[in-house]
């Protein structure tokens, strides 16, 4: 904050409440600051910064007196409270020596006499703060160091045990080498004092210790004595493993923390000794009397070591029934999935989960870690062995499971790796295809999805088993009773149709069968989302064989194309039109006698083209589109002199790019053609013909492709040399300034 934000009154305030005997409004600045009123939040705030900015020796000394001689514990623990969130480290740099030297002696005396051990357990972090500032300023506190070294020797007293292991943990990770060098001459006396208290009754002293050998690691790791090490890392082992058995779980999770803690930095005095902690850590995963959460903790040390470079060899060295334990273990976690009995699609929140980790996903996240930490070579051999297993199970959670890992492990590898596993590719399609039919709407779900993954193993199966794929997916659809899984069936076969090349479809060639399934379910109970997706594979189909079997539905798709155009979903409206931009596309005489229906659903899409509704502008453009290709391929069925203008008025396109691109196509080869329609009588509508132009060359590639918009400046250079400078500047004045500008600089006007 800025000075000037603290106003006279505000500090000469601050200064009689930190310099008065009542403690009350120290109190009442308390109850503010813990307040969920922000307002009373932000006045404490502004008191504190204002008190740590004029008078921090005040401040320190007054939070130093409460925290010693609060009457309640309450008192005392927000004073620590307030201590920590001011931060000692701004604070103690500015008392002066006297009160420095004052405040130690208190600090020290409070350790001794406090009686809550959950106000010391608070104060211990300030304490270390507190050292940490002493002696990086070049001083030093030989009293609290003394204290410490004699409560650690105090092994039938745990109040002062812990109050001394807990300082010792609190020490900050960038003073470690200076409180190491400080306590070099102690090492003996604190590693028989660190055995002691992992091996303690006490589960406090215990999880105290764990972050005291963490903290000062340093000490015990001279190349002269590695038993040092050897000693405390083992007793630490075996700790945990006590805790567990005592089932003393929140005890064993902050003692997992401070052991990950220890892995994650690293220290090569752990090398010997990774093999036996993989071991102690899947016994412990592995052990059902566990919960969950203890699963997870195990699991993640044993992940961080095979994320570890200077690590990794010796994972990889591991035996490999070993390995296979390590995928086992979150390959179980894939089972905790509930069967959701309505029917609904599950999210990652809703698989089974403790309080603090989502066990599903975590396992997920850990199999793509060892997937990718180990490399493909170790990680597909265990693949082969485990798929059998989950895939052709009995139990609909492993059979999910495993069409859940294949699908991670086709993200992860290559086609070319993953086709010398012990199971064929082919082998493999059938286990895919035997899911889309399986008893289990969940699995049939994780199938259909595995087929939509945008991998190379993906499209390798479209392009190899088309013939096979394409009528698994339609007797899918035909099928299904689920919703969900209907949809994402219908999903399938659109990215299979979209992947695989332009001819396959004849490559299958019972073509009619697929395009009547599809049409009898559009004509059935589908959801929005399945409408959209079903009329986007039907169009797609229409594109690819409209000259063939589509010829023979033209009676049953467009009533249904005509409907879904006045469907409140926008994704339903603007598939419904495309499709019918299709269908006019062909020519077929079986369309006309569907225009007129046809032209009455497309102008009330097109009612406002300057200002299209947002969830319709890409249907408005698509209607555009569609009015466009009956205006070239029907001509002889409607008035065009009317219609083409009307088509005209409404480019350029601006929002649907893949429209846009068509119809900016089309407009540049009826101007070539010196379209009678489209100029109009006297060529009255060649100012709209040109402004469209100059904008579409305006937006580059984007409206337009590269092909258009040269064609589009050769034709603007041809009208320039055509026609008359007096007809240009009346053109001009319909432009605006960059119109103008852009559309000068590509003629030259005769």
């Amino acid at each position: 904050m800025m000075e000037s934000e603290f106003s006279t009154q505000l500090q000469s305030q601050v200064f009689q409440i930190l310099s008065s005997n009542d403690n009350d409004p120290m109190e009442v600045v308390f109850s503010h600051f813990f307040s969920p009123d922000q307002s009373q939040k932000s006045q404490a705030l502004l008191f504190l910064e204002c008190s740590k900015k004029f008078y921090p020796d005040l401040l320190f000394i007054k939070l130093c007196f409460l925290v010693r001689c609060g009457p309640n514990v309450d008192t005392r623990s927000n004073s620590i409270r307030i201590l920590r969130f001011l931060r000692v480290c701004d604070l103690w740099p500015k008392l002066r020596e006297t009160a420095k030297s004052t405040l130690k002696g208190h600090l020290l005396a409070y350790l001794n006499e406090e009686n809550s051990m959950l106000v010391l357990r608070m104060f211990c972090a300030v304490v270390a703060e507190t050292v940490c500032e002493i002696y990086n300023g070049g001083n030093q506190w030989p009293e609290l160091l003394e204290f410490l070294l004699t409560s650690l020797g105090k092994t039938s007293n745990d109040r002062f045990q812990e109050i001394a292991l807990l300082v010792l943990a609190n020490f900050p990770r960038d003073f470690r080498s200076v409180i190491c060098d400080v306590l070099k001459d102690s090492v003996q006396v604190l590693h028989s004092s660190f055995l002691d208290g992992l091996a303690s009754a006490s589960p406090d002293v215990q999880v105290a210790s764990f972050g005291a050998v963490v903290t000062l690691m340093p000490l015990f790791s001279e190349p002269s004595n590695p038993g040092l090490f050897h000693d405390l890392l083992r007793a630490m082992m075996v700790g945990i493993f006590t805790l567990l058995r005592s089932s003393q779980d929140s005890y064993a999770f902050m003692a997992f923390k401070e052991l990950i803690t220890l892995v994650s930095e690293g220290h090569q005095l752990l090398k010997p000794y990774i093999s036996d902690m993989v071991l102690d850590m899947l016994q412990i995963a592995e052990n059902s009397a566990l919960n969950e959460e203890m699963h997870c903790y195990a699991l993640r040390l044993v992940i961080i070591l095979t994320e570890r470079k200077d690590f990794k060899h010796i994972i990889l060295s591991l035996p490999y029934q070993t390995m296979v334990r390590i995928f086992f273990v979150p390959m179980k976690m894939l089972l905790c999935v509930k069967e959701d009995m309505k029917g609904n699609e599950l999210k990652g929140e809703e698989y089974g989960s403790t309080e603090k980790t989502n066990v599903y996903n975590f396992g997920l996240g850990c199999l793509y870690h060892l997937s990718v930490t180990l490399g493909e070579n170790k990680v597909l051999s265990i693949t082969s062995e485990l798929l059998p297993l989950y895939l052709e199970s009995p139990e609909w959670q492993k059979r999910h499971a495993g069409i859940t890992f294949l699908a991670l492990i086709a993200k992860a590898f290559s086609f070319e790796t993953m086709e010398y596993m012990d199971d064929s590719l082919e082998i493999v399609l059938e286990k895919i295809m035997k899911l889309f039919q399986d008893s289990q709407f969940q699995v049939r779900l994780a199938a259909f999805n595995f087929m939509v993954i945008p991998t190379i193993f993906i499209q390798m199966l479209q392009l190899f088993y088309h013939s096979r794929l394409l009528p698994a997916f339609v007797t899918a659809l035909d099928t299904e009773q689920n919703d969900t899984v209907k949809e994402h069936a219908a999903s399938a076969m659109l990215y299979f149709l979209k992947n695989t090349l332009p001819d396959s479809f004849f490559w299958y060639p019972d073509s009619d069968t697929v395009i009547r399934k599809l049409l009898v379910l559009l004509q059935g109970d589908v959801t929005p989302k399945q409408k959209s997706i079903l009329l986007s594979t039907v169009n797609i189909v229409a594109e690819r064989c409209a000259t063939m079997a589509l010829n023979r539905y033209y009676v049953n798709y467009l009533p249904i194309l005509l409907e879904a155009c006045s469907d409140e979903n926008s994704e339903v409206k603007e598939e419904a039109t495309r499709g019918i931009r299709i269908l006019a596309e062909s020519g077929s005489l079986q369309f006309k006698p569907f225009i007129n229906g046809i032209l009455s659903k497309l102008s009330i899409l097109m009612q406002h083209p300057n200002q299209p509704l947002l969830e319709n502008a890409k249907a408005n453009d698509i209607a555009v589109s569609a009015l466009g290709r009956i205006c070239i391929c029907h001509r002889d069925s409607i008035d065009a002199s009317k219609l083409v203008p009307v088509w005209l008025s409404l480019l350029p396109l601006k929002n649907d790019l893949s429209e846009a691109k068509i119809m900016h196509e089309q407009l540049c080869l009826m101007v070539s053609r010196s379209d009678n329609d489209l100029f109009g009588p006297g060529n009255q509508n060649l100012v709209k013909i040109i402004a469209v132009f100059v904008e579409v060359i305006d937006k580059g590639n984007r409206l337009a492709t590269p092909e258009t918009v040269k064609k589009m400046s050769h034709l603007l250079r041809e009208f320039g040399m055509a026609i008359p400078r007096s007809s240009w500047d009346l053109m001009l004045l319909s432009l605006n300034a960059q119109q103008q500008q852009l559309l000068l600089s590509m003629i030259t006007i005769s």
